[in-house]
């Protein structure tokens, strides 16, 4: 962004590059909030709505926080999301109004008795539609990363 004269983002930080226009600021009005998915969305999400007043609760049906983070930290050269994940492990145990559901499903009898649900289910991955995608030596980024199926050879 920056080489083409644009703001900088950060993919974690929505305040990044807007840190004089994003304010986040105390609720007058807390809220029982359900936050579907602990992936970085998620993560942020539940954090700043914490840090605001409201009571959150922070589902994921992994047994771990991260979402995809978890396959893109196995990537050489993207070691820093596991800054990121171990940021948001510590910031989670720091905010008393947040409750951790991990190895959850949350369906529509789990979300009923919240004030607002916020969806931040992540990605699928894209399958491929090129010729030869079914042949046995070709494995998704998914699969290559979770040792599954071929590698190569």
């Amino acid at each position: 962004h920056t080489f083409k004269m644009q703001r900088a983002s950060c993919l974690v930080n929505p305040r990044a590059g807007y840190e004089t226009e994003l304010n986040y600021t105390p609720t007058e009005a807390p809220l029982n909030l359900a936050v579907v998915g602990a992936g970085p969305a998620g993560l942020a999400c539940a954090t700043v709505a914490a840090e605001r007043g409201h009571k959150v609760t922070l589902f994921d049906r992994s047994p771990s926080i991260g979402g995809q983070f978890n396959l893109a930290k196995q990537v050489p050269g993207k070691e820093e999301f596991y800054e990121t994940l171990r940021y948001f492990t510590h910031k989670l145990a720091s905010l008393p109004t947040i409750s951790l559901q991990l190895a959850t499903e949350a369906d529509a009898s789990t979300l009923a008795g919240y004030d607002r649900v916020v969806l931040a289910t992540g990605v699928v991955p894209r399958s491929l539609s090129l010729p030869g995608w079914d042949h046995p030596k070709v494995a998704s980024y998914v699969d290559v990363l979770q040792r599954r199926g071929a590698r190569g050879g």
